[in-house]
């Protein structure tokens, strides 16, 4: 029983330091999005309507990143992706995110 009693505790710190790592992630990839947002601010609320945010579900963990403006998927998609942020950051950021995760199993 000791055995699957340490296992099992293995395993809840293994979720919980990806919880931590997901989160740490989605802070990140939320400054790089604010940041380097390609469009001109008239307003500010479609750069500060841009988030990070994680979702935990019982067999994953989803880091996400989004606009939080009605409008912000014409910034995504309008004018051949001119002013687009969400899918060049996180494209960018797959490889990171994948190395950060492969140094937590190490």
């Amino acid at each position: 029983m000791e055995v699957v009693e340490n296992l099992e505790a293995w395993a809840e710190r293994q979720r919980g330091a990806i919880v931590a790592l997901a989160r740490n992630w989605a802070g990140q990839l939320e400054g790089r999005v604010k940041r380097d947002a390609p469009w001109m601010d008239r307003t500010g609320n479609a750069r500060a309507g841009l988030y990070g945010s994680i979702e935990v579900r019982p067999d994953e963990i989803l880091i996400r990143v989004g606009h939080s403006m009605e409008y912000g998927v014409f910034l995504e998609l309008a004018r051949d992706g001119r002013y687009a942020i969400l899918k060049p950051t996180i494209d960018a950021a797959v490889p990171e995110v994948s190395r950060s995760l492969k140094r937590l199993w190490e």
